[in-house]
């Protein structure tokens, strides 16, 4: 499943992961982001992690790992009695995902603003102009083809 598959609520007011994830899932992925990649955890493994900076119940991160199986984020196995967790990708591929959907988006709903807005800070940042034009040229010929998916979250931001 599409981590965007089911729409992520942006929060524009809100910082880092927190824009798109709330306060407690944001934590909880950063300690499995910290995991190393690939490696399936447990609820216990992530609640004895997180029990060592703050107080915390175990189906409080129980709760919220399945809340992020169900959005996407983690994918989940059982395996016996245990469930097991890990994240569908990693931190940067999700964060670019996010980016690349949230743009889409705006180019969509506001396609004349938004195309403004990414010239003006292609103006400002010469160095990133290329990028911006190649994103412009992937969204747009993704527009063009009739393709309505969502974007897949990749590690290419252009993508």
């Amino acid at each position: 499943m599409d981590p965007l598959e089911k729409e992520l609520t942006i929060h524009p007011d809100r910082q880092g992961l927190r824009m798109v994830l709330g306060d407690l899932e944001a934590e909880l992925m950063d300690v499995i982001w910290r995991r190393p990649e690939g490696e399936w955890c447990t609820v216990r493994d992530v609640y004895e992690t997180m029990l060592q900076d703050r107080r915390i119940a175990y189906t409080t991160v129980m709760n919220t790992m399945t809340r992020l199986a169900n959005k996407g984020v983690l994918e989940s196995r059982r395996d016996g009695m245990v469930y097991l967790y890990r994240p569908r990708q990693s931190r940067e591929a999700f964060i670019h995902g996010v980016v690349g959907h949230v743009l889409e988006r705006l180019l969509v709903q506001f396609g004349g603003p938004t195309q403004e807005a990414l010239a003006d800070y292609a103006t400002q940042h010469p160095a990133e102009a290329e990028k911006v034009e190649q994103l412009l040229g992937k969204l747009a010929q993704r527009r063009a083809g009739g393709s309505t998916r969502k974007p897949e979250l990749s590690t290419d931001p252009l993508s």
